[in-house]
């Protein structure tokens, strides 16, 4: 019986919650309501949040997360980018 309970508040989403969101073009899920910038470089796109800045891209506009420790609210359907933060070199 709590087999057939459980499965059926899954079916009527009461399960955890998953966020579909990309960084690029490439496409990432999570169960967790929020996450920091750095958790997102380190976790998911795997480079150095040193030298990387996380930008989320809405509305035709580009919100950079400088302080990689800021907590972000997921929601379905978030575009990063990232931003290398080496300095160009000048031939």
């Amino acid at each position: 019986m709590e087999k057939l309970e459980q499965s059926k508040n899954e079916s009527i989403g009461k399960g955890p919650k998953k966020f579909v969101f990309f960084i690029g073009k490439d496409k990432f899920e999570t169960d967790q309501e929020m996450l920091s910038a750095q958790s997102i470089l380190v976790d998911f796109a795997k480079v150095d949040p040193k030298k990387n800045t996380l930008a989320l891209k809405q509305e035709g506009d580009l919100k950079e997360f400088t302080d990689p420790s800021e907590v972000i609210t997921m929601k379905n359907g978030m575009h990063f980018t990232i931003f290398n933060n080496d300095p160009t070199p000048v031939s």
